[in-house]
C-alpha cells in the first residue's frame, strides 16, 4: 500500500471538519468497516481520524443512519429503530 499523501507546507493539515468529512467519505464508499488505523492510513499524515470518528458520531445522533462501531472498526448503518423497514423489502 502506498503512504498517505504528505501535507504540504506548515499548517496545511486539513482542519477538524475536513478531516471529519474524509472519515465520513471513507466509511460510505467501504463495503467492510474500518478501523482507525485504516482511516489514517488513507488519510494525510497528522490527521486524527479517532477524533473524526467521535465528531461524526456526535453528527448522526438520531439520524436515520448511524456510525456503528462492528468488531474492530467503525461503519455506517442504518438507525436500529429503522431496520425493520429494510426487513419489508425493497423501498420504492
Amino acid at each position: 500500500m502506498d503512504d498517505p499523501p504528505e501535507a504540504p507546507g506548515l499548517f496545511a493539515l486539513p482542519d477538524p471538519a475536513e478531516q471529519e468529512r474524509m472519515v465520513e467519505a471513507l466509511l460510505f464508499a467501504s463495503a467492510d468497516p474500518l478501523s482507525a488505523a485504516d482511516l489514517a492510513a488513507r488519510m494525510p499524515r497528522g490527521c486524527d481520524p479517532a477524533a473524526a470518528l467521535a465528531a461524526l458520531g456526535r453528527r448522526y445522533e438520531g439520524r436515520g443512519v448511524v456510525l456503528m462501531r462492528l468488531g474492530g472498526g467503525w461503519a455506517l448503518r442504518t438507525a436500529p429503530d429503522l431496520a425493520w423497514m429494510m426487513r419489508q423489502g425493497a423501498v420504492e
